[in-house]
């Protein structure tokens, strides 16, 4: 399932306040898109992983946006006159999400009571949450999932959010050749393709379960390039690939450390060779002081910049790397 899924809730154009979630590390990339939304003004970063904003206009730009995961209200009654929660079908059906039985019970209460609302937990469009500021509403609609798809995913997958990310840091241009040499259930390619539908794909990885899952995730625009194979021994010709992203092992839920001390030197040196002169790889791991050492010896590559993401517990860093200059006029091998 792909592409964006808003049945209920695309407007000629509302007015609504609106607060967004995303990661600790993604808050600044999402403000700069939101800035370039014609609809959407009034721009804050409210926390580490909030982002408020105002929408007057229609909600289509707001949700190809895929930096964020859900979308909440905080003014209930203006939202239910002007805005987002105005379009949702009535009477709304609505779960409270709250680990407290008798606050969540309180709440249901109150609000089949206000709004004749429809507490329904395992189909609703709206989850009331606690926020630091109040009780908020999350519009189902417009969460992540929702708007591009319920992805299959192993437990180490790359966050949704992060796969964002890291494509945007890659700087993909039209028509580049972009390849994951540890695509998993293919996230990231799946990122690619929706922002940048004329690049050329390509997603390898060693466990043919994840490349099976990754195949059954290829969105309706067509069937991913997907390939079974190792980061160390990478089958491309030398200086064919203009883009690479990956989530590399951390030595966590998947590979170890003491497996990344050669695959990570390994890796590097595929990246080398195949990696155009004006190429650029960006890179994801937690095994930080291993990737920085492997660089360094490495010689040919180094590190143009870096971006710390927090989420579900995880700090990890995505590094972006480029030639360095001698290596730029050196030709590959």
């Amino acid at each position: 399932m792909s592409g964006i899924v808003l049945p209920c809730i695309v407007l000629p154009c509302i007015t609504d306040h609106l607060v967004l979630r995303t990661i600790d590390g993604a808050a600044d990339l999402l403000i700069e898109e939101l800035r370039a939304m014609a609809s959407i003004h009034s721009i804050r970063q409210a926390s580490v992983d909030t982002v408020e904003c105002t929408i007057d206009g229609p909600l289509d730009e707001l949700a190809a946006c895929g930096l964020y995961s859900t979308v909440a209200v905080r003014d209930l009654d203006q939202s239910l006159r002007t805005g987002a929660l105005s379009n949702l079908p009535h009477p709304v059906r609505f779960r409270v999400g709250t680990a407290d039985p008798a606050q969540r019970r309180e709440v249901i209460n109150a609000t089949e009571q206000r709004f004749g609302w429809v507490n329904r937990p395992g189909d609703w469009d709206v989850n009331l949450v606690p926020s630091a500021d109040g009780w908020i509403a999350e519009i189902g609609p417009l969460s992540w999932t929702r708007r591009f798809g319920l992805l299959e995913r192993l437990p180490w997958s790359t966050n949704l959010i992060v796969a964002e990310v890291l494509i945007r840091l890659a700087k993909i241009r039209p028509g580049q050749r972009v390849v994951d040499p540890f695509c998993g259930t293919g996230t990231i390619l799946q990122a690619v393709r929706r922002q940048h539908p004329t690049t050329h794909l390509l997603g390898l990885d060693h466990d043919p379960h994840a490349l099976q899952i990754a195949a059954g995730n290829s969105p309706r625009g067509g069937e991913l390039p997907l390939a079974r194979g190792t980061a160390e021994a990478l089958p491309l010709a030398s200086g064919s690939v203009d883009r690479l992203v990956a989530n590399l092992p951390f030595g966590k839920q998947v590979g170890s450390h003491r497996a990344n001390r050669t695959l990570y030197p390994a890796a590097l040196a595929e990246i080398d060779r195949i990696l155009t002169a004006d190429g650029r790889a960006v890179l994801l791991t937690e095994d930080k002081r291993l990737l920085h050492s492997a660089i360094e010896r490495q010689r040919a590559l180094k590190v143009v910049r870096q971006r710390v993401l927090r989420y579900n517990g995880a700090t990890p860093t995505a590094y972006v790397l480029s030639r360095t200059r001698l290596a730029r006029t050196t030709p590959a091998r």
